[in-house]
């Protein structure tokens, strides 16, 4: 694992407890910011970060108690994304508390918005070397955001595509496919622009009663509804993601996996991909357009 407590501590350094808290918090809870200001920052229940998330888009913010418990908020994101579930409290999720108060921007320097950017790499990676057998567990609806399915992954990278300019660093460690973890889930990624809905071998078909279906590729863990992927990230993908890419990834995915439990199905998409490429072309393009857009302006993804 590369998340650790002491990488944790290390995005912005130690910081002491503050003495004193004069930031009002944005419900109008100050006792219980102040309770949280005197809890070690690896003592902070995940519930009681409802408090912070809701200070983090709308208020302004006390630096000394930011650097307090902003490795709370981390370790936070890093266990809700090992647990396939968003990084939200109730009403309050950190990636818009992010954005909405413009907090990376504000707040930290160069370097320490570095050191996050590098966080989030790291952490998503974490997750995707986590990924074997192709298990995929219908949710009882379709939104990644319920944290049932093993792919909630994908939500979570389209969530770090608004907030911070990582895809690429994401995307050329995985694409590597060096790792096992890493070629299981370049084949369910690309499964999504091989196979319309309810096609896919991987996925089973959405029905009303249980959900099912996927992967849904344009989806967030969170609810940053007002903002579409960064246009760097964007382009990174526009010239990266093409038809002759995916069906020459899926082709190493399959040989990396061909020992493995894996190999037959990896196998199955690459071989299908070959006879697809009008399909991927078009689902490559609708992909892209699709994230280009604020959420609520999406098309639905099938």
């Amino acid at each position: 694992m590369r998340i650790t407590r002491e990488r944790i501590i290390n995005v912005l350094g130690p910081s002491p407890k503050p003495r004193d808290v004069w930031e009002k918090q944005f419900d109008g809870n100050d006792l219980e910011l102040a309770r949280l200001a005197q809890l070690d920052w690896d003592r902070v229940p995940d519930g009681d970060l409802w408090y912070y998330f809701h200070d983090l888009a709308y208020v302004d913010l006390q630096p000394n108690l930011f650097r307090h418990l902003f490795p709370a908020c981390l370790k936070y994101w890093h266990e809700s994304l090992m647990r396939n579930e968003s990084a939200a409290q109730g009403d309050a999720d950190f990636h818009h508390g992010l954005m909405r108060g413009k907090v990376l921007e504000k707040i930290l320097s160069e370097t320490e918005r570095k050191a996050v950017y590098d966080f989030f790499r790291d952490g998503l990676l974490d997750r995707i070397e986590s990924e074997r057998g192709f298990f995929y567990h219908p949710s009882g609806n379709r939104m990644i955001s319920s944290g049932q399915s093993s792919d909630a992954w994908i939500g979570r990278l389209n969530s770090l595509g608004i907030v911070a300019p990582v895809i690429q660093p994401v995307w050329d460690a995985w694409w590597r496919l060096d790792h096992p973890g890493k070629a299981v889930c370049a084949v369910m990624y690309s499964s999504g622009l091989v196979y319309l809905s309810n096609e896919n071998p991987i996925y089973s078909a959405w029905t009303p009663e249980s959900g099912g279906g996927g992967p849904y590729l344009t989806e967030l863990d969170s609810s940053i509804f007002d903002w579409a992927w960064r246009e760097d990230n964007l382009a990174f993908l526009r010239r990266t993601l093409t038809v002759d890419y995916v069906i020459q990834k899926l082709h190493q995915a399959a040989e990396a996996l061909s020992a493995e439990p894996e190999g037959p199905l990896a196998r199955r998409v690459s071989d299908d991909a070959k006879t697809r490429r009008d399909l991927i072309e078009l689902r490559i393009d609708d992909l892209q357009e699709n994230l280009s857009r604020l959420d609520f302006e999406k098309d639905r993804w099938e």
